[in-house]
């Protein structure tokens, strides 16, 4: 990707945002690794992870400044980061937070792993692209976030799939995944399914 791509018009989130936009947005609200609150937040999440179910690779799709793959890395999983933003992608390859890096739209990719993670994410795919990638994933388990609340800023970021909680379960049902868990971590509205 040349610089000027990396500066200008390109948009992974969807949203009035740039992806330069958002990870200059990011980095200016603490969400990098260098907040110990919010890397704190990933590893607790991790341990609990790893306390309730089994699994040795963790897949981290979009995966952001790579807080919660370096998290499950720490603890000894083979961990894939996938992430569309170039600036997230860099940033997270340069702080080492996987063992493998993968870079575009993961909803056209062939994914399988033993838990794979979507920390909010889905909020900014539509359903018909997050449907049939759900129902083809293969995985054991599959943990999952997505705001449930509205804001200002959801045109900037591109927030255009907010579902509630029920709705979303439902969702992951008819795409053959079951409820395992309701979980308050990373969010309180974070969810364990398995498949």
């Amino acid at each position: 990707m040349s610089k000027s791509q990396k500066e200008e018009g390109v948009n992974s989130f969807g949203g009035n945002w740039n992806d330069r936009t958002c990870f200059d947005w990011e980095m200016r609200n603490g969400i990098t690794l260098q907040n110990e609150g919010f890397v704190k937040m990933y590893q607790d999440t991790a341990r609990y992870i790893n306390d309730i179910i089994t699994f040795e690779k963790f897949t981290d799709l979009g995966g952001g400044v790579g807080a919660y793959s370096k998290a499950m890395r720490d603890l000894g999983k083979e961990v894939h980061y996938y992430d569309a933003n170039i600036h997230h992608h860099e940033y997270a390859s340069e702080h080492k937070v996987a063992d493998r890096y993968f870079y575009g739209d993961f909803t056209n990719m062939q994914i399988s792993g033993d838990l794979i993670a979507m920390i909010e994410v889905a909020e900014h795919i539509h359903d018909y692209q997050l449907l049939p990638f759900l129902t083809d994933l293969e995985c054991n388990y599959f943990h999952f976030s997505s705001t449930p609340h509205r804001n200002k800023m959801d045109e900037d970021w591109g927030h255009v799939n907010i579902k509630q909680e029920d709705r979303w379960i439902n969702v992951f049902k008819m795409c053959g995944f079951e409820l395992v868990h309701k979980l308050n971590r990373p969010t309180n509205w974070s969810l364990l399914f398995s498949k």
